[in-house]
């Protein structure tokens, strides 16, 4: 280990002060106290923590422990919650041997309800448990509705606490348990995700990607949700490009467009020739638009889009399945 490193500043000169926090700005950082609980933010001002530092936070009625998930950031302060909680410190020796004591004391309460589940025959998949004060949180996963009255009140008997019982989805699943995606890197459920979006297959549509399940869906079975991410950006640059289905006139004469490169602007054109056709491609600004796909009537075109695109997710769900 190295000598301390010291400074030349003069006894009379004050150090340099730390760059300013920028107007209109907070200071926060995401908690997690479940694995398949949600990201709470907590104003974490003067607070030097990274990602998996365990923090203290001033509960209702004690002080909990969580695990940092994302790490302090300044956000704009309209986009911070008026009630914010503030991140009290870092945990400290006596706070993780506190919070290593709650976990041993959730793991044995895990172990119970699923032993009970299992002598009940009740069809579901427990994840995580999470002690709040007096209260254990059990979350489960199932695909249908789970009747757990009686399992509650043997539950409640026995660890002399309440209780309650939450049912998430595969993709809650995938974020309690954790994996690796395809890209190599970690689910962005588990990393940073604070809630689910919708993701539908005309997503991947829009962007030009083939419904193929292999590839499309996640380690939850469901559609992956970085689909989501560039969507608006597609969406953007497909404005001002002619659909699928157009009619257009090219240098190398008349056809219809069958694809669309949107990033790239340039359409695949299948072109008609005496001898049959040929596909070219081209910039999507040299194509001259003769007549647009047909549309679906005017004052339905909302209730009719939406109805394809429903049965687009049906269908491909099936293919999923």
């Amino acid at each position: 280990m190295g000598a301390p490193m010291t400074t030349n500043v003069p006894e009379n000169k004050a150090a340099p002060a730390a760059a300013p926090k920028p107007e209109g700005t907070r200071r926060v950082a995401g908690v997690l106290f479940s694995r398949a609980g949600k990201i709470e933010f907590f104003l974490a001002d003067g607070i030097e923590a990274k990602t998996h530092d365990l923090v203290v936070i001033k509960g209702d009625h004690q002080n909990v422990v969580g695990r940092l998930i994302v790490e302090p950031k300044d956000v704009p302060s309209s986009d911070v919650a008026t009630n914010i909680r503030q991140i009290l410190r870092k945990a400290a020796p006596d706070d993780i041997e506190q919070f290593n004591q709650i976990q041993e004391k959730a793991r044995q309460g895990l172990e119970l309800c699923a032993r009970k589940a299992a002598e009940k025959g009740l069809p579901m998949k427990l994840i995580d448990v999470s002690y709040e004060d007096n209260k254990a949180i059990f979350f489960f996963f199932a695909e249908e509705r789970v009747d757990f009255r009686a399992l509650v009140k043997e539950l409640a008997s026995a660890l002399h606490m309440r209780i309650e019982m939450r049912q998430v989805g595969s993709r809650d699943e995938a974020k309690a348990i954790g994996a690796l995606g395809p890209c190599g890197e970690v689910c962005c459920c588990e990393r940073f995700l604070k809630e689910f979006n919708s993701i539908g297959i005309a997503m991947a549509k829009t962007q030009g990607l083939t419904p193929n399940p292999a590839k499309l869906t996640g380690m939850c079975g469901k559609l992956k949700c970085c689909l989501h991410y560039e969507n608006a950006t597609y969406l953007e640059e497909r404005k001002n490009l002619p659909p699928v289905g157009s009619k257009v006139k090219t240098s190398s004469g008349q056809g219809v467009i069958t694809a669309l490169d949107v990033l790239k602007h340039q359409c695949t054109v299948r072109v008609d020739k005496e001898d049959g056709f040929e596909e070219v491609r081209c910039p999507c600004q040299e194509c001259e638009v003769l007549q647009r796909p047909k549309t679906a009537e005017k004052g339905r075109g909302k209730n009719r889009a939406k109805d394809e695109t429903d049965k687009e997710d049906k269908e491909y769900e099936k293919l999923e399945g």
